[in-house]
Formats: structure tokens, sequence, C-alpha cells
């Protein structure tokens, strides 16, 4: 056997040292500076142990795969960078995480939005605090007066309601409606218009529930009874939204209810209208009942919570509303589009341009914004959904009136006024309406 030179033995240790020092720099500066390049390259951090496994790991934004970066997903090389994450609902509204540029939303308005719910609600709303107005005649409680009390205050919570009516009472020297209703004080003759309109609507008779001891001592606490009693039977969808909910959920965009009507009338009605496929009880975000103390619209913070629980921003969400103050709800929210509708039964046919025109002025939102397109067809907000889609995915920022797209509007079918005086969405101070 060859012998071999201590020289050249010592000389090979030292050429091995050299290189093994270097290839550990080498690698050690790799392991440093790959987290970086991937952020650079990827839009996103991805850790050593991550390369070191192979990149056969998920990562917070996407699905690498063990030959590298997918070259179709979020994270392929020349495409658009994606640094969002939104949540994206299945066909029940309460799906997966997953990477969508630009994801838009949809809040819905449930009364004389979503649910044909306003007429009977109202109704039973008005006879409720029919017997305490002030000095009303028995033959006018029908008809004219009642469709012009309803007119007035749709959209307000029945606590302001009987709130407006003490105030009115007051001015004209008279005891509160709890006051009244406390001594039994009411108009009989008037008693017997109210009763004959509660049967009509499937309720007993306030004298029925007196003779059994049944009437509750608030008047809020029973007409709350009430109104889930009637809805359970009357509630019916508006006009177009089955067809509307079966296109977002086909085109795979979030959607909910933001409501000031409480819980359990408003899932109570969902059920009754068979609208529960499309609006799950997480679905429903309601002012009333999931805020303590409650907030009523046009308090924002019913749309700001309905549009986090379906994971897209404010200004990428379109509201769809039939009321003043829930358009100022809407607009105090910085929601970036506001569809107005005037479709439902509650408003008669000779009012419902006057409505739409109100919802166009924005009095209830902080800034003065208002609606910014006004819908007679509820068939008709899916080309203004697909218009509003289309703006926001190539970047085009808000206000989105009047440079709508044109063909997205020749799609309308039905009558529609738009907003002459747009203003920017933008998001108020939730907390300043705290003490309103």
């Amino acid at each position: 056997m060859a012998s071999t030179s201590p020289l050249l033995v010592g000389r090979s240790k030292r050429i091995s040292t050299s290189r093994l020092l270097a290839l550990t720099v080498l690698l050690t500066t790799a392991t440093m500076l790959l987290p970086r390049l991937s952020k650079t390259l990827l839009g996103t951090r991805v850790s050593p142990a991550t390369h070191a496994s192979g990149l056969r790991s998920r990562v917070s934004r996407g699905t690498l795969s063990s030959r590298g970066v997918s070259r179709n997903g979020p994270f392929a090389l020349g495409g658009p960078l994606v640094s969002e994450r939104k949540v994206v609902r299945n066909r029940r509204g309460c799906g997966s995480h997953a990477v969508r540029a630009k994801q838009i939303g949809v809040l819905f308005d449930f009364d004389g939005t979503v649910g044909d719910t306003e007429t009977p609600a109202m109704e039973v709303a008005y006879w409720e605090l029919a017997p305490y107005f002030i000095d009303p005649k028995p033959e006018d409680l029908e008809g004219d007066m009642k469709a012009e009390w309803i007119r007035l205050n749709c959209g307000k919570p029945f606590g302001e309601m009987e709130q407006d009516l003490d105030v009115d009472r007051k001015k004209a020297g008279l005891d509160s409606v709890a006051e009244m209703r406390a001594r039994k004080g009411e108009n009989q003759q008037v008693m017997e218009v109210v009763n004959n309109a509660r049967v009509r609507m499937g309720l007993r008779t306030l004298q029925d529930l007196r003779d059994s001891g049944e009437e509750l001592e608030v008047l809020w606490d029973q007409a709350r009874g009430e109104f889930e009693q009637a809805l359970s039977r009357l509630a019916r969808p508006c006009h177009g939204i089955p067809q509307v909910c079966d296109y977002l959920q086909k085109e795979g965009i979030p959607f909910a209810i933001a409501t000031t009507s409480p819980k359990p009338r408003v899932p109570i009605s969902v059920v009754a209208a068979d609208l529960s496929k499309y609006f799950p009880e997480e679905n429903i975000h309601s002012g009333e009942s999931d805020f303590t103390p409650s907030r009523f619209k046009p308090d924002p913070s019913v749309y700001i919570k309905a549009a986090d629980a379906i994971g897209v921003d404010p200004i990428d969400c379109i509201a769809l509303e039939d009321s003043a103050s829930g358009v100022g709800s809407a607009a105090n929210a910085g929601i970036g589009l506001i569809l107005g509708y005037v479709g439902a039964t509650h408003i008669p046919e000779d009012d419902k341009h006057g409505h739409a025109e109100m919802l166009l002025r924005g009095d209830k939102s902080n800034k003065k914004r208002g609606a910014d397109i006004v819908l007679w067809d509820m068939n008709d907000a899916i080309p203004m959904i697909k218009g509003f889609q289309k703006r926001r995915l190539s970047g085009e920022k808000a206000p989105h009136i009047p440079d709508f797209p044109e063909d997205f509007k020749n799609e309308v079918k039905g009558k529609f006024l738009e907003s002459k005086h747009p203003v920017k969405p933008e998001r108020e101070d939730v907390e300043s309406f705290a003490s309103m």
C-alpha cells in the first residue's frame, strides 16, 4: 500500500476545513436572506423551516406545492400580488378563508328590503299605539290616516315611535302612553276598531288579554311578542330577493343582513318567508339585539359588524336600504355603494318617487350622503352588483356615480333614480353615536 506524505495529509485537512467553513457561511447567509427574498417576490413571509421542508407546507396566504411556487396559484410569479386575506363564504354564507382580490360583499336591510314585512310589522305597531293617539276619530283610523302614519314612521324602532307619541301627548297636556295604559283610559269606540284589526292579524283582542290577566305591563314587551306572532304568519320575501341571493351564491359573493330590528323577530320572519337557505341565523346582525346598549340606525355599528362578519371592508360593500335611517347608517359606516329600494308593498305606488328622492337626499347621514341609486325592482340589483364589482376589480374608487358602467345600467329593466350630487364614502366615529 502506498504511503501518504504527512505534508499532503495536513494540507488535505486544511483544505477540507476551509471549504467546510465557506459552505457554512454560505448556508447561514442563504438562511437569513431567504425569508426576506420570499417576502419581496411573493408578497408574504415564508419561514426558513418552510423552505427546509421542501416547500411542502401551507402558508397563511396560499398553498406552496412540493415543487415550489404553484404555477396557477395566488403566488404565481408574474401574476398580481395579493397581500390581503379575505373571508370567502360558502353557499350558506359561512365558509373558509381564501385569497380574493378586491372581494366585494352585499349587506341587506331586512324589513322592506329582504322581507316584505314592513307592512305587517308597521300595521302591528300602528294598532299597538292607535288607542293612545291624540283624540282619534274611530272612523278615521283605517285608510289614509294609517297609510300616512306608516309612511312617516317607516324604519323607526318601536320605542322611538312610542317616545314621539309621548312628546306629542305632553305638548297637548296629556299623560304618557304608559300612564294612560296603566289606568285603562282608552276610548272604547277606538278600542273596538283596534280589536277588530288585531283579530284580522291573528292577534288576541286587548280585552281578552286583560280579562285573562295576560296583558304585559310594558307596551314594548307586549308589542315584541305580537310582532313575532304576526310575522310568523305574514312574512313574505320581497319580489326578486330569491333571484338576487341565487346570483350572489353562484358568484361566491358573501352577503348578510344588517338590520335595526330585533332577534328573534327577524330569524322568525326569515323562516316564514322561506329564506333560511340564504340567511342562516349567524348571518343576521341586529342593531337592537347584538349591542348593549342597542345601536339603532343611523348609527353605523350594525353595518360595520356585518361587514366584518363577512370579511369585507365596508368600502367594498354594497348596502340595500328602504329607509332614511338605514341609508344614513350605511353612509355613516362608509359603505362603498348604497342602493335604495322602493319596491316593497309598504310604500304606496303614488309615493314611490317621492320616497326615492328622500333616500337620495341623505337626511340621516352625518355628511348628507344619500343613496347612490334607487331601484324600483330588486332584480335590478344584479347589474348594479356586477358593475360595482367591475369597478372595484379595476381599482376604481367611490363615489361610483355618475361614472357607473353604462353597459350595466343598460341592463336595468325597471325604473331607477341616481344621485346628482354623489358624496365620497367616509366612515364616521362609532362612539359619536353612543349618546344619540
